[in-house]
This record gives C-alpha cells, structure tokens and sequence, in this order.
C-alpha cells in the first residue's frame, strides 16, 4: 500500500471521528452548556478523536473516491453525533419539564431564571431539579457512561455505515414521548400534594365563604410543595439513577438500528 494513501485514508477516518465526537459535546449535558467556551469544545474534540480514531476498525470503514460523496458522509457524522447527545439529553428535558410542572402548580409560573445550559428562561423549580439530575449525572460518572457510548458506537457502527429505516423514525418518537412519562413519574410525589392541598381549599373554601382561601392557599401551597419536594428527593435520586443507567441501553438500541 502506498504509504500516502494509507496517511489520507487516516486522516479521512480521523476527521470522521472528530465530526461525530463534536456533535455530541456540543448537543449533550453538561458537555453541551453555553458556558463551555466553544474552542474548549473543539479541543476537547480533535483530543478525544485523537485517542479513539487508533481504536476503530479501519477495515469496515469504506472511504468514497468522490470529494462530494466523503463530504455527505462527514454531514451524516455530524448529524449522528448531533442525535446521540440529544438522546442522552431527553432524560434531562424530562427533568426539567416535570420540575416546570410542579412549579406551576406551587405558583411559581411567573417566576423564571436563567439556565445556564441553553441561556433560556425556565421555572425555578425546573431548573433545581435539572441541576440537581446533573450533580447525580455527576456523581454516578453519567459523564464517563457518555464518552464510553461514544467510543463504542465506532464499533457498533464504524464511520460511514449508517442505515436509516422507518424503525429509527418509531425509536425516537419513542423516546421523545417518554419525556412525559418521564415528568410525571419524577414530580408525582408533589404534584399528588399540592392537588390534594387544592382540594382542601376548595372544600374549605365552600365550608368557610367568609375566609379569604387564595391569600392563605398561596403561600401554604408553596410550603408543601417546598417540603414534598424535599422529602422525595430520595425518591429523585433513586428513579433518576436508574433512568441514566438503563439510558446506555437505549444508545445501544439506537446505535444497532442505524447499523442494521
């Protein structure tokens, strides 16, 4: 083999390799946050594909001879990357949208802040519960699990080899709908108090007409929602770890459907 050729045909796969890393860093939790300088991104990129490309299996890899046809395979990396990252951060949308949930039911839906991950406003509560499902994300090594799913999905599915078919389609539909699922099997706990605390009101409300039921439901629903939210912490952390840990087997799903 001409030694020339060999070297391009590496630097093709590598260039693959990174395309597809940067996808995910930029799209998934806590790689993917605005603050994260974008440079760091790309460094953080061409390093790890630096460290991984040595591992893909160069004989599946079929290089196009066309420019045109090697450029289309670097956009599917790119978009492949981009869906892995977004697959692994619907689990924290949910998160986030159950936290939405509950705050609206406490009555915070006028008051918003900054997430530092998108720079959008979100509900307070939703964006307590999605950091603190990053610190567990943390604290179990979600971030190592991630890098793991991005080394072995080049051999799952080496550069170059993706299929689409209409299963892929029902899959991520699939695991979009969960999110709801998702929300309320996280703020069940308080979203169940705060209806029985509405409940109570309303049938103090029709008991007692005389007493001003809203100025004294509004901060005594705060308080309850405040203090299921802390006893079901646990409860949080428990379903959470589960729900990240079984994430590596809805990659692996995904990653085969392409592949097949």
């Amino acid at each position: 083999m001409d030694p020339f050729d060999y070297t391009l045909g590496q630097l093709q796969i590598y260039l693959m390799v990174v395309l597809r890393t940067a996808g995910i860093l930029f799209v998934a939790p806590v790689f993917g946050a605005k603050r994260i300088p974008v440079q760091l991104k790309i460094w953080l990129s061409l390093l790890i594909a630096l460290a991984v490309t040595p591992t893909v299996a160069h004989n599946m890899v079929i290089l196009p001879a066309h420019l045109l046809a090697y450029t289309v395979l670097l956009i599917e990396e790119v978009l492949w990357g981009i869906l892995i990252g977004f697959a692994c951060l619907l689990l924290f949308m949910g998160v986030q949208f159950s936290g939405q949930i509950v705050g609206l039911q406490m009555g915070f839906g006028i008051v918003n802040v900054i997430d530092p991950q998108s720079s959008a406003q979100v509900s307070i509560i939703g964006q307590f519960q999605y950091l603190l499902a990053i610190l567990i994300f943390l604290a179990i090594d979600g971030h190592h699990f991630l890098l793991g799913a991005l080394a072995s999905s080049f051999d799952l599915l080496p550069p170059g080899g993706l299929h689409f078919s209409g299963r892929i389609g029902e899959k991520l539909i699939r695991m979009a709908t969960g999110i709801f699922l998702l929300a309320i099997k996280i703020g069940a706990p308080v979203m169940v108090a705060l209806f029985l605390t509405s409940v109570a009101f309303g049938i103090l409300a029709r008991s007692v007409p005389q007493m001003n039921v809203f100025i004294i439901g509004f901060p005594l629903k705060i308080g309850v929602g405040l203090v299921m939210l802390a006893g079901s912490i646990p409860i949080f952390f428990y379903v959470l770890e589960k729900l990240i840990r079984s994430m590596e087997g809805e990659i692996s799903q995904l990653i085969a459907l392409f592949a097949a």
